[in-house]
């Protein structure tokens, strides 16, 4: 009875937790997998492995319906993702190695960082994530795409942002969504909405791959996967319904609040 009684709080958990979500451009790893653990008290790898397969459903919903309302930039993600998938299979192998408290402490820092340089400017010289896109965007080839100002994107710069998220997707389980989005934003330039619509669909690609390496080293729990799988495509459904109504600037403040609450519930991991 008790073990039936959390499944059914977990799937209620991901229902709300991947609406949110899916408002902002992220997997639901970050909100998720600390309540799973609390919940069922599995390792951090094997929840991360559990959480990767269960984004796969949810993300396929969120990509097809953000395609439709054309919130999804194709070229920019698949470029990105190339590095993601490298990212994400050696973040697999590296969640093995690495001490949890070391995880957890640069992945705070980094997404405090993140949520800070979301109310910077573009053109600020405290904004070190546009500054640094800039000098990166220099090195050939270069994908002409219009983005805000920027008429050529270049690729090298897109596959090294794909490989630091990729990383952090597969060592933590998560789709590495807190990073790609403001990172999309604010560097790249891409509005609020093709932001996270482009986000989502490139946490398809990299949960997909992560899963099937995690689903190799034994990593998975399948009940609560397709437990949380099953949560998490409803929430996909009526958070992307949300986002189609919301105006560009509160989409970028939801933003902001959920790298804060990211940060918060990495403490309990």
């Amino acid at each position: 009875m008790h073990e039936l009684l959390s499944y059914g709080l977990i799937f209620i958990l991901a229902i709300f937790t991947s609406t949110a979500s899916a408002m902002v451009g992220l997997g639901g790893g970050l909100l998720l997998i600390p309540l799973i653990i609390l919940i069922f008290g599995l390792p951090v790898k094997y929840v991360a492995g559990t959480m990767l397969l269960a984004m796969v459903p949810y993300t396929a919903v969120a990509t097809l319906r953000n395609f439709h309302r054309g919130y999804v930039n194709f070229r920019i993600g698949l470029v990105m993702e190339i590095g993601s998938i490298a990212g994400v299979t050696a973040g697999a192998h590296l969640s093995t190695l690495i001490p949890n408290l070391g995880l957890k402490i640069l992945f705070l820092l980094i997404v405090l960082y993140l949520t800070i340089t979301l109310n910077i400017p573009n053109d600020s010289p405290y904004n070190y994530v546009a500054r640094a896109f800039k000098i990166m965007n220099h090195y050939p080839p270069f994908l002409r795409q219009k983005v805000g100002e920027t008429t050529l994107v270049s690729m090298p710069a897109l596959v090294s942002i794909g490989i630091v998220a990729g990383l952090f997707s597969g060592m933590l389980g998560i789709g590495g969504g807190f990073l790609k989005t403001p990172v999309l934003i604010v560097g790249i330039g891409l509005p609020s909405k093709i932001a996270v619509g482009t986000a989502l669909f490139m946490i398809l690609i990299t949960a997909a791959s992560g899963s099937v390496w995690h689903i190799y080293l034994g990593h998975v729990y399948y009940p609560i996967a397709l437990t949380v799988a099953a949560g998490m495509m409803l929430g996909a459904y009526w958070g992307t319904g949300f986002l189609k109504n919301m105006p560009e600037e509160k989409v970028k403040k939801y933003i902001f609040f959920a790298l804060v609450a990211a940060g918060l519930l990495s403490l309990f991991r």
